[in-house]
């Protein structure tokens, strides 16, 4: 997609990796000055250093999404940098890969604490940063937010607890965030890879799964696409929507149609 996003500011949670950082990449390859949000360490360092060897305008931002204190933080590190974000994309997540979760047993035998860590990043998360970054947006008066979800199936389909309903709770709460800050120039929407991705998230049990069928899974930029059409000027004022980034092109097609 061409669009030029020359002077647009994005913070983007769980950019150290996967399809975060992809989405970090494609937004400041079009121009945008891109603040890469992970948790601190190695991983965020190097994420970020690869882009820089791009040329790209980016910049690290150490932030565990479930801790209250450093996403206050962060959001009190940006306001002194850059005022608000145009754009706040809700990324981090975590799922098969979290700690503690063993993919095929039933929910009965997960470990609570388990449970917890993918609710207090999947859902949780989202408030906090939502929470910590709206003021920001109303203060400079409107910006526009994407929470990463997941298929509908995929949030009530077996053995998908605790990631499923964290998923499922998060598109909840983009619903409900899309009609409360709508008057005040912020819009919600939601994107989903539409598929099994080949990021962090996928195990090698997974990954053998898809090989042993003959199938591939979705590459880790299958957002791309979504997002830079998210972040553009064409897209002012859409909200409450959610966009299945696989079926991205014939959604757009469907959408600039019905738009004359």
């Amino acid at each position: 997609m061409e669009v030029n996003l020359k002077g647009l500011t994005a913070l983007i949670t769980g950019a150290s990796s996967g399809m975060g950082l992809e989405m970090s990449r494609a937004l400041a390859s079009h121009g945008a000055r891109v603040v890469m949000a992970a948790r601190g360490g190695e991983k965020l360092d190097a994420a970020h250093a690869a882009l820089i060897a791009e040329g790209l305008e980016v910049c690290p931002l150490a932030m565990d999404v479930r801790d209250e204190a450093a996403v206050e933080a962060g959001a009190r590190w940006f306001r002194e940098r850059f005022g608000a974000p145009d754009l706040l994309v809700n990324n981090a997540g975590i799922g098969s890969n979290a700690p503690g979760f063993v993919p095929g047993r039933p929910f009965w035998e997960l470990d609570p604490a388990a449970f917890r860590n993918v609710v207090e990043t999947n859902l949780t998360g989202y408030f906090l940063v939502s929470r910590a970054f709206v003021p920001l947006m109303l203060a400079r008066g409107g910006g526009r937010i994407v929470n990463v979800s997941t298929s509908d199936g995929t949030m009530v389909r077996a053995g998908m607890i605790p990631y499923g309903p964290s998923r499922a709770g998060a598109e909840a709460f983009s619903r409900c965030l899309a009609e409360e800050p709508r008057p005040l120039g912020i819009t919600v929407n939601v994107i989903c890879p539409g598929g099994a991705t080949d990021t962090g998230m996928a195990t090698p049990a997974m990954r053998e799964e898809f090989r042993r069928m003959g199938r591939s899974m979705l590459p880790p930029d299958v957002m791309n696409e979504a997002i830079l059409f998210l972040a553009s000027p064409e897209v002012a004022g859409l909200t409450g929507e959610k966009l299945v980034c696989k079926d991205f092109p014939a959604w757009l097609e469907r959408w600039r149609a019905e738009r004359g």
